[in-house]
């Protein structure tokens, strides 16, 4: 049952990775398309508008480009190609059969008039000579008119239509060549006769030059593709309050996805989750590069995630005032803080991508807030970082958001002048920008001991706060397991040179060696260094007796659970005697029970220390134990002993889950003879004499003229 439990408990932990990056990736992407996504208004075609509107990227007046297009396209002039039958014979053909039908009734009824002719007689003459148009006054002129006169008229108009067949006739144009003819016809022959000839003509004519479709829709195309797209550049007006909102505005704002009505910029999201993803998948790579502990540690992973969506927030919240005001640094601060420096630049990568973005919004500042805000963080680590390394307390965050204002500052300056900008800008934006730095260090402040708490989390600042004497647990053992805190004193003296030795975490090894016997507070009698005179074990079974000093561990380990001590110092307390064996339970009890025993129940439950930390621990309070014990100590003595614990710690395979190195262990055994040097001293032997007392009046005569 309980493989059954580990089994999922280690599935869910790797299920949960997974989700917190996506819930990240979300988060970060909701938040991004808040702060990008434009504003939306109430528009409508032929309204004024309510208020300035500005593009809040380019965009293209789709309604003013067409417009400009369509126009191009008319002002091309039709291409024309010759038609393919032979067009001249066939109107020709055509005429003659016409001029050959109205040929038979000239010089019908010589003096005839419009007036004489019924409406009857002119149907019947429509439909003898269609498709001819005939009218009165023409059918009477025909009928008056000689045989000669009328065969003149109509050869002369077949001679002039040949003549235009033997040209060009374009298509459309038909009716110029017919008023042209009939304006020769007129220089000699009567209105009437013309008018009717010309009707000839145009019942008949056809052009011998036909539009070509595909070249002249070819050129109007190319006049079309001529013309460039009429666009509105990001920070441009595209209408102004009051001004009636026309098509070409609406379209635009459209676009933009700034109507109420209309349906979301999908390009803006699809951009947005795009550039995400290209932000945190290389940021995913580095830590798994260089801080693969991070990547394992779902604890660890989580809070890398509030704090990043904790940045974004506050600079969203903030950049309502001014983006140069946002406080991206608080980011880089608190990792670097609570997990390492190294861990923090790599977040802080995506944390300055992403607030530049924030940066954008919807204004036409982006290029400069932009860059500005990207680059000063990324600018401003390595200063960070140094200031962390020398200096690890709650003071340094203000230095910090110092340095990274001073630093902002340069960075806006230096900006401000690369686009122009006027020197009161300059003067403003620098100002705002070393606001971001200690506005930074504020918000890491308040942010640093809340995430201590939620996560259980050891830093520096919490290590001194732990090493107070007034903590709980400190004051408890320093009132009923006084010798138990005195050793612990020891053992943190000797833990914290030897850990600086070798370039450890010193201060988390005197906190854990503070707290590393917590849990002889539950039987603190049973301990030799807490006992007056009388041992409990002298009348105890040696099997309880190793089992309530084995017990003593675990018992820590709960006893600071309580207390929310953190893990680091929880895995001292668990591991700070591995799995080494109760050598004198032992031999006391083989000698009682013989050798039927399992040697199991008369060692530590273990874990062996991981952390270097924990081992060095482990050899000091071995060392403390040892030393106590021994009889005329001397340099001498102490060394050979040093050697002693530390060999045997190694050939009981105690260090062998540790980074230590020889060259670390000879450190460590050199540091703590230096400070066992100063614990063991040799003292002078003050003589038994008894020195004569002061007389009182004339002890205060001389205070008196002391203070005269």
């Amino acid at each position: 049952m309980a493989q059954k439990l580990k089994f999922f408990s280690l599935q869910a932990n790797r299920l949960s990775k997974p989700a917190i990056r996506a819930a990240l990736y979300v988060a970060l992407f909701v938040m991004v398309v808040l702060a990008i996504t434009p504003e939306r208004y109430g528009i409508e075609v032929g309204a004024p508008a309510p208020i300035t509107i500005m593009a809040t990227k380019d965009v293209v007046d789709t309604v003013t480009t067409e417009q400009l297009k369509e126009a191009a396209a008319r002002a091309v002039e039709p291409s024309y190609k010759r038609a393919e039958k032979d067009v001249a014979a066939q109107v020709l053909s055509a005429m003659d059969q016409s001029f050959a039908q109205l040929a038979q009734i000239a010089n019908t009824q010589p003096g005839a008039t419009a007036d004489g002719i019924s409406d009857a007689a002119l149907e019947e003459a429509k439909e003898q000579f269609a498709p001819v148009q005939i009218e009165k006054t023409q059918l009477a002129a025909l009928m008056s008119a000689d045989a000669d006169t009328i065969s003149a008229l109509f050869q002369a108009t077949r001679t002039l239509v040949n003549d235009a067949l033997n040209s060009y006739i374009s298509e459309g144009q038909e009716s110029d060549t017919v008023s042209s003819i009939a304006r020769e016809l007129a220089k000699t022959y009567d209105t009437s006769l013309v008018a009717l000839a010309s009707n000839v003509v145009r019942a008949h004519i056809q052009a011998n030059m036909i539009i070509d479709e595909e070249t002249t829709e070819a050129n109007r195309q190319a006049a079309r593709d001529a013309v460039e797209t009429v666009t509105r550049v990001k920070g441009e007006v595209i209408v102004r309050d009051g001004e009636i909102v026309t098509q070409a505005h609406y379209e635009m704002l459209k676009a933009l996805g700034m109507v109420e009505s209309e349906v979301v910029d999908m390009p803006l999201y699809y951009g947005v989750a795009l550039f995400l993803l290209l932000v945190l998948a290389p940021c995913i790579g580095l830590l798994y590069a260089f801080a693969r502990n991070v990547l394992r540690d779902t604890k660890l992973l989580l809070m890398l995630a509030i704090v990043c969506v904790l940045t974004v927030l506050l600079s969203l919240l903030v950049r309502t005032i001014t983006p140069y005001l946002m406080p991206v640094s608080t980011g880089v601060i608190l990792v670097a803080i609570l997990v390492n420096p190294s861990t923090a630049f790599i977040v802080n990568i995506m944390l300055s991508m992403v607030a530049a973005l924030l940066a954008s919004g919807s204004s036409g500042l982006f290029t400069a807030a932009m860059f500005s805000i990207m680059i000063t963080p990324i600018l401003s680590s390595p200063l960070v970082f140094i200031v962390f390394r020398k200096r690890q307390q709650r003071t340094t965050v203000l230095l910090t958001g110092l340095v990274i204002g001073v630093a902002n500052m340069l960075i806006a300056i230096a900006m401000g002048f690369v686009n122009n900008t006027d020197l009161n800008g300059i003067f403003i934006n620098s100002l705002w920008s070393a606001g971001s730095g200690l506005l930074s260090a504020m918000f890491c402040i308040g942010l640093q001991p809340l995430m201590e708490w939620m996560f259980n989390l050891v830093t520096s600042a919490k290590l001194l706060e732990l090493s107070n004497p007034s903590q709980p647990l400190l004051r408890r053992l320093m009132l009923e397991a006084p010798g138990t805190y005195h050793h612990s004193m020891v053992v943190a003296n000797l833990a914290e040179a030897a850990a600086s030795a070798i370039g450890a975490n010193g201060l988390l090894a005197r906190v854990g060696a503070y707290y590393h016997d917590v849990g002889k507070l539950k039987r603190p009698l049973y301990f030799k260094e807490n006992q007056m005179g009388d041992n409990p074990h002298d009348r105890t079974d040696p099997r309880v007796s190793a089992s309530i000093v084995i017990a003593h561990t675990r018992d820590g380990v709960q006893i600071a659970q309580r207390e929310r001590i953190p893990e680091p110092i929880l895995d001292i307390i668990r591991s700070h005697h591995g799995d080494t064996a109760v050598v004198y339970f032992y031999d006391k009890a083989v000698k009682l029970y013989g050798d039927k025993l399992d040697p199991r129940d008369y060692r530590y439950s273990g874990p062996r220390p991981h952390s270097r930390e924990a081992a060095i621990v482990m050899l000091a309070d071995a060392v403390e134990a040892a030393e106590r014990s021994m009889q005329n100590p001397n340099p001498a003595k102490m060394r050979d002993l040093l050697r002693k614990i530390i060999r045997g710690k190694m050939e009981d395979g105690q260090l062998d889950e540790c980074e230590l190195t020889f060259a670390d262990l000879d450190k460590i055994r050199e540091a703590f003879e230096t400070v066992l040097a100063g614990v063991f001293h040799e003292r002078i032997e003050y003589p038994t004499i008894e020195v004569p007392q002061l007389d009182r009046e004339e002890h205060r005569s001389e205070e008196t003229n002391d203070k005269a």
